[in-house]
């Protein structure tokens, strides 16, 4: 659904009563961050989402979805929660969306009537993405843990993404998933404090990593410092988890 209109959903070719909301992840300049789009409301942001059409699962409309907004269509995409909470949504923020959005005599009721949503997170590369600037909608990537005011219960997807991610550590390959295909340690660790919520030790962390031959340390060095540039390593694509390192 575009900032400034309904996109291609109609109270007609939708599921009824059914919406789509994706947190797309990714890793920039030691920031965990999240990719939100401008609503041109009260100056909310929100989530990229969107709603499943009749001949669409849920998965399927995700990936349309995210597709639409990012031009990816291989990504690590993963269902985590339904949220049904009867007073999720903010109802006096749609009637101001339908307010600001729909010409006179548009049928938008649906719009205005209670939706559960099944929340998705997404994993991708910084550079992979590439923000669309000819459209109406703006986008924009934003730390995960500075958020500005979200729509409706958008700030709980978030928190409740983030949640399933630390519980899932041990079979999700954030790493992997979310650096470049040469990276530094520091990167590496930087990911999974954020995520855990708790400092490493920066020879520990590297001892255990490296122990469990995931990763792979590389001859060369990042060229981005002249005076002791870090090493660079890669993941084994073979073996893309890293499970020890949590305990």
């Amino acid at each position: 659904m575009s900032a400034n209109h309904f996109g291609p959903y109609t109270e007609d070719n939708i599921h009824p009563g059914f919406s789509v909301d994706c947190v797309i992840l990714t890793f920039h300049k030691g920031k965990l961050k999240v990719l939100l789009r401008e609503l041109g409301l009260r100056n909310y942001w929100a989530l990229l989402g969107g709603f499943m059409f009749h001949e669409e699962n849920a998965d399927q409309a995700a990936h349309r979805i995210l597709e639409s907004y990012t031009g990816l269509k291989n990504i690590f995409l993963k269902q985590f929660h339904l949220f049904s909470d009867p007073a999720r949504t903010i109802m006096d923020q749609n009637m101001d969306f339908v307010r600001q959005n729909v010409t006179s005599g548009k049928k938008v009721e649906w719009f205005l009537r209670r939706f559960i949503s099944m929340g998705y997170f997404a994993l991708v590369k910084y550079d992979s993405v590439a923000l669309p600037n000819d459209t109406k909608d703006v986008l924009r990537w934003y730390d995960a843990k500075t958020l500005p005011p979200l729509y409706s219960d958008h700030k709980n997807i978030v928190e409740t993404a983030l949640a399933n991610i630390r519980a899932m550590l041990p079979v999700i390959p954030v790493g992997y998933e979310l650096l470049p295909e040469k990276f530094t340690m520091s990167e590496l660790r930087k990911i999974y404090e954020i995520i855990l919520e708790k400092t490493f030790d920066r020879r520990n962390f590297q001892r255990k990593v490296l122990s469990e031959g995931n990763v792979i340390q590389l001859k060369e060095k990042k060229s981005t410092r002249t005076y002791n540039p870090p090493s660079l390593f890669s993941f084994d694509l073979s073996k893309k988890d890293l499970t020890g390192i949590i305990h």
